[in-house]
């Protein structure tokens, strides 16, 4: 899979941490659980987009193995190395969930675009938001996909329903749309059904660690 002209320059994994955090105050506009699950869901895409790793069968394999020299890549393409092919993409993403908020957010702020604040309560609890520095980057891609899901005539590319799906498992389409939501999520479901069947398995598998996570917290 590659990248084909016009799409955005932003990694996968970086618009949906955009989409999935307020513009001003660094608040998740979703459950922690269901937006760390998908983010991990977008870093295993972007490593499928460039080659990187193949799905067969749900079972995640290694195509290409150099460094890249971009962190956050080479981190996670490092661990399928070291731990091995064969290995459910399900189990990846259980994973990667639990540091995958830190590392896109990291990455983020070595661009410039958001910043990491940390607070402390009274309980010593502590929280951690990543407020935007650059406010026409952090809004762009809420704007574009928003944009696009709205416009029904218009076919999703590939790219695009991906991040869609991913949006949807983490429970932002009611951030990203205001009205109209079944129509959206329709279409989301529709373009999901054109998918590559590794991205089709992907997005089911992120799905199921949502939802396990979700009945996890409710315990």
């Amino acid at each position: 899979m590659t990248r084909h002209p016009g799409q955005p320059d932003e990694r996968m994994a970086d618009e949906l941490f955009l989409i999935a955090h307020d513009d001003y105050t660094g608040k998740a506009l979703a459950a922690a659980a269901m937006v760390n699950s998908a983010l991990a869901g977008a870093l295993v895409a972007e490593l499928l987009f460039d080659a990187r790793i193949t799905l067969v069968r749900s079972q995640v394999y290694v195509a290409d193995d150099r460094a890249w020299q971009e962190p956050v890549t080479d981190r996670v393409l490092g661990e399928m190395v070291r731990r091995g092919d064969g290995h459910p993409v399900r189990s990846w993403l259980e994973f990667l969930a639990s540091r995958a908020r830190e590392h896109v957010g990291d990455r983020l702020v070595s661009a410039g675009a958001v910043r990491r604040t940390t607070t402390r309560s009274l309980n010593l609890r502590t929280t951690v938001r990543w407020p935007g520095l650059d406010p026409n980057r952090v809004a762009r891609p809420r704007v574009r996909l928003g944009a696009v899901l709205e416009r029904s005539e218009q076919p999703l590319d590939v790219r695009t329903a991906t991040l869609a799906g991913l949006v949807q498992a983490a429970g932002l389409i009611r951030a990203l749309i205001p009205t109209n939501r079944a129509a959206v999520a329709s279409r989301i479901a529709a373009a999901r059904r054109l998918l590559p069947p590794e991205l089709g398995d992907l997005l089911n598998a992120v799905d199921s660690t949502v939802a396990a996570g979700t009945v996890t917290v409710r315990r």
